[in-house]
């Protein structure tokens, strides 16, 4: 047999054998909108063995799809229609959510058009799970568990704060935000194209994606989605917003005032904007957004005259019982003597009552103003 021959049918057998064992061993890599419709409790038409069932099975299915049409009936499509109307946001730019957890599913009901969302919290993104990878008891356990905060999503509208930080420190059966992050666009009809954890580069300052990063490095993550030919991205970072991180990370400080010349959503912030320990972002916040849009939880109502003239919806009397009782004294007092400029007809925030359930929409008096445009 000829060398070259012989050369060609070892590369051959080299290749078959190469096949075999990556067939022998786990299974193949799934795309991030496979695992994002297992997550959201929707069939993968791309799976010929699905047949309209969802991955974790019918049960899990009908529990996401219960919560999903609680959440969009009391909550999100009144979101929307309202924000339609009084928020009225260009298409477009950037929309800057502090202090926001992995709660993707509000900021895109009153931002729709947005091309970037920005949400910053403390908890770690940490990567994906792939229920396929587990043992069949783990993932039971795992469904079980999404299955369980997907319930309470659906009485509140919100993923809780404390559950999210049990979540990250649970050694045995963790969710992490990335996959909520992943069934919150698969349930808003997005494509998830890519899921990638990102971390702030030295040089530039900004957010970029790592490559072949560990477990461990997934404190920030981009989610790169798709609907009706439109591509949005959406960053989740670990941040610290506080006065004693900014002052001593200037890198963060820095980017953080960036973001702040987008418009900006605050919701269930727990008064810390109000907090003196909190006043670095306050003041950027203050001085630079174009337009903001906050629960009582955010900005002081001393501090948004300064932005422009304050539209206030719903009602407020005071804090939630968890806070403060002397928190917003002003913001009450505005409510008080004050002409609303609407009712607020849906909840997704600590007060659930209609009595006491409030937004405030402020935007930038243009004479004067150094913010940037959006």
């Amino acid at each position: 047999m000829p060398r070259s021959l012989r050369c060609h049918r070892h590369l051959v057998l080299i290749g078959l054998f190469l096949a075999l064992l990556g067939a022998g061993g786990s299974a193949p890599a799934r795309t991030a909108d496979s695992l994002a419709r297992a997550y959201a409790g929707l069939p993968d038409p791309r799976q010929a063995t699905s047949n309209g069932v969802p991955e974790a099975g019918a049960a899990y299915g009908k529990t996401v799809d219960q919560s999903w049409i609680a959440y969009r009936n009391s909550t999100g499509q009144p979101a929307a229609n309202w924000a339609a109307k009084h928020i009225a946001a260009p298409a477009g730019g950037t929309v800057f959510y502090p202090f926001a957890g992995p709660d993707l599913v509000t900021v895109a009901q009153l931002f729709p058009a947005a091309e970037r969302y920005v949400l910053v919290a403390m908890q770690p993104a940490q990567p994906p799970v792939d229920p396929l990878q587990l043992s069949e008891t783990a993932r039971q356990s795992f469904y079980r568990k999404f299955s369980g905060e997907w319930r309470k999503f659906g009485r509140l509208g919100f993923f809780r704060t404390n559950d999210l930080d049990a979540d990250a420190r649970d050694k045995q059966v963790r969710i992490g935000l990335t996959p909520i992050l992943m069934a919150f666009a698969a349930r808003l009809g997005y494509t998830v194209v890519e899921v990638s954890p990102i971390a702030m580069s030295p040089e530039t300052g900004e957010f970029e994606p790592l490559v072949n990063a560990r477990t461990d490095a997934w404190n920030a993550v981009r989610l790169t989605l798709s609907r009706a030919g439109k591509t949005v991205r959406v960053d989740y970072v670990r941040m610290d917003l506080s006065n004693s991180h900014l002052e001593s990370h200037e890198l963060s400080r820095a980017w953080m005032a960036r973001m702040a010349r987008h418009p900006v959503f605050l919701k269930a912030a727990s008064h810390l904007p109000q907090n003196a320990g909190f006043s670095i972002i306050r003041d950027a916040l203050v001085t630079n957004t174009p337009l903001l849009v906050q629960d009582e939880t955010g900005v002081d109502y001393r501090e948004l005259g300064k932005i422009g003239d304050v539209a206030l919806y719903g009602h407020f009397e005071r804090p939630h019982p968890l806070f403060n009782p002397k928190s917003q004294q002003s913001l009450a007092a505005a409510y008080r003597v004050g002409k609303t400029s609407g009712e607020l007809p849906f909840s997704f925030s600590y007060q659930k009552g209609s009595n006491q359930r409030c937004l405030q929409v402020v935007r930038r008096r243009v004479v004067g103003t150094t913010a940037q445009g959006y």
